[in-house]
């Protein structure tokens, strides 16, 4: 019988304490639309300067800016580096004390442009004759002297988007965190949205398949070293 008393004390005070804990991690949590978007970004840029601008860092400065899924709710943000270098950031919907942000890589980073071309079998190698990209159905754009063109500015600043609102589309195969998914980074142009991978005006349709668009992999890891 007394074992029969022990086991029960047992199983209430686990139980006890689970619902402790899920009183403490409900309040201590915080969704991403308790904050306006000015104070993401001031967040963002807070947390960005910390980690990116210390002492010794090549940086000289950022900025970051806010952007939109398709359907218009705020779910990014972009870090801009100076004098080049870039980050994209995911809002996670809800905050625990250790994270809300996500970024898409633990360095800046650097992108290619290319077109949608079926078919198209492409090396790529860098002035070093380093290969940089195995590439099918990909057409890198190339500049006068045959390399193919290397940005280490956002999709945005290298396409002179200023006071437009800035967009990451999502595609079929784009999935939230665990691993490399595809997105369209653009602007809108009436109707339409301009893929600032390729520079051509689509007809984009939320959760079109990816394939047919020129588009640009990101990776936003839930590990630590991803958190911002």
């Amino acid at each position: 019988m007394s074992v029969v008393r022990k086991s029960c004390k047992m199983a209430a005070a686990l139980l006890s304490f689970a619902l402790l804990l899920g009183m403490l991690l409900s309040l201590s949590s915080c969704r991403a639309s308790s904050y306006t978007e000015e104070e993401h970004i001031a967040r963002v840029t807070e947390r960005a300067k910390e980690r990116f601008l210390g002492e010794g860092s090549e940086y000289t400065g950022l900025e970051v800016y806010p952007v939109y899924n398709e359907y218009d709710e705020l779910k990014y943000m972009l870090i801009e580096f100076q004098s080049q270098g870039f980050l994209y950031v995911l809002i996670d919907r809800e905050q625990f004390p250790w994270k809300m942000y996500t970024l898409s890589n633990i360095h800046p980073e650097s992108w290619m442009p290319y077109r949608v071309k079926e078919g198209a079998q492409e090396d790529v190698y860098d002035a070093d004759g380093n290969l940089l990209v195995q590439a099918v159905d990909r057409e890198y754009i190339r500049d006068e002297s045959g390399q193919a063109v290397i940005y280490h500015e956002s999709h945005f600043k290298a396409a002179g988007i200023e006071g437009e609102r800035r967009y990451l589309l999502t595609t079929e195969a784009a999935e939230f965190l665990g691993g490399g998914s595809s997105w369209i980074p653009a602007v809108k142009r009436g109707e339409q949205y301009l893929d600032l991978v390729d520079g051509a005006l689509i007809d984009y349709t939320p959760g079109m398949e990816s394939s047919s668009y020129a588009v640009e992999l990101l990776y936003f890891i839930p590990k630590p070293d991803f958190d911002l």
